[in-house]
């Protein structure tokens, strides 16, 4: 019996060292940044991280120049409404690797359908549900989530008309990073990423070229002392 329990206690403490191992092993660019969410989870500081990747991530491709980041998230609800957002042209390499942390905390997702959504009856998915700040907005998303209509599509219609406050309100904008990006980066092959496949490209040296010499100059001709003179 003794042997058994040591066993299992041994068992119990390698899981929880590889866990924490995966996690740990993350550099988190954002720890100074305020928290998004109202609510407090063991993972509040990967969710914190992911939000603000996803919103380096969309200002870097939609308004490059000003980083604006509320022009930003219009730009990119108004394409997620159109079926137009290309993950494989947004991620980094870093909101990749938040990507597959993300997808080991399989509380929050629900992905037994086609696609992954979030798991719209965990307590991470109420937290954001109880703390949206726009009122309006607000009613429609806890009546969709209550009658358990809620679709991805079907929420970014009124979401569309308030996109220009997103970013001031940190319960909205995680639903949104976490509901139409890392749901989808989390399955997507790196390869096809092509931020990371560039930065590959760049890194990489072909050995088989050598580099091109430099023409070398030609030696200065001696000027014979005795041209010119009749001897």
């Amino acid at each position: 019996m003794q042997t058994r329990f040591f066993k299992l206690f041994a068992i119990t403490l390698l899981i929880t060292f590889v866990s924490c191992k995966k996690e740990t092993s993350l550099e988190y660019k954002y720890a100074d940044s305020p928290k998004v969410l109202a609510c407090d989870f063991p993972k509040g500081q990967l969710y914190n991280e992911a939000v603000y990747s996803f919103e380096k991530d969309i200002a870097n491709l939609y308004d490059k120049k000003g980083q604006s980041v509320s022009k930003a998230y219009s730009q990119f609800v108004a394409n997620a409404l159109n079926g137009r957002v290309k993950i494989e042209d947004l991620a980094s390499e870093h909101s990749f690797n938040i990507a597959m942390a993300l997808k080991e905390d399989t509380a929050i997702w629900n992905m037994g359908g086609k696609d992954v959504t979030l798991n719209y009856s965990a307590p991470f998915t109420d937290c954001i549900a109880n703390n949206i700040k726009m009122s309006g907005f607000k009613t429609t998303f806890n009546s969709l989530l209550a009658t358990n209509s809620m679709r991805p599509l079907l929420i970014l219609t009124p979401l569309r008309t308030n996109a220009r406050q997103i970013q001031g309100d940190g319960s909205l904008k995680t639903f949104i990073a976490f509901e139409y990006y890392y749901a989808k980066l989390m399955n997507m092959d790196p390869t096809l990423l092509k931020k990371q496949a560039e930065s590959a490209k760049n890194d990489k040296v072909d050995f088989n070229k050598t580099p091109k010499n430099k023409p070398t100059a030609k030696p200065a001709e001696k000027k014979d002392a005795h041209a010119g003179h009749n001897h």
